[in-house]
C-alpha cells in the first residue's frame, strides 16, 4: 500500500521565485527522507500514520531552517494526505475496459 502526501504551495498569494526555491528544498527533502515524487504527489510505502509524521518532521526541518525568519506553512496552500491505492489516473483507460488478448 502507497500512501500519499499532496502539498501545494500559494502560488497566487507569493511571488514565484519564492515558491520555486522553497518547492525544490521540499522535493529534495521529501526524496531524501524515502518519498517518490509523482508530480507535486509524494508517495511513500508505510502506513498512513507514519507517513504523516515523516512529511510533518521534512517540513517542520524545512521551517527552522528558514534564516529569513518566514514560515513555510504560510506558503502553503494545500497539504494534504490519503490513502494512494484508491487513485484513478482518469488519463488511462479503465481496467475494466482492458482486454488481453492470447497468441
Amino acid at each position: 500500500m502507497r500512501y500519499g502526501i499532496m502539498i501545494n504551495l500559494d502560488y497566487d498569494s507569493y511571488t514565484y521565485d519564492e515558491c520555486r526555491d522553497l518547492w525544490n528544498q521540499i522535493r529534495n527533502d521529501m526524496v531524501d527522507a524515502g518519498f517518490r515524487i509523482e508530480g507535486r504527489l509524494f508517495t511513500i510505502a508505510v502506513p498512513g500514520s507514519e507517513a504523516r509524521d515523516m512529511a510533518k518532521t521534512v517540513l517542520d526541518n524545512i521551517n527552522q531552517g528558514l534564516d529569513d525568519g518566514r514560515d513555510l506553512y504560510t506558503f502553503m496552500k494545500e497539504f494534504y494526505g490519503y490513502d494512494h491505492t484508491e487513485t484513478v489516473n482518469l488519463l488511462l483507460p479503465p481496467a475494466d475496459g482492458l482486454e488481453v488478448e492470447e497468441d
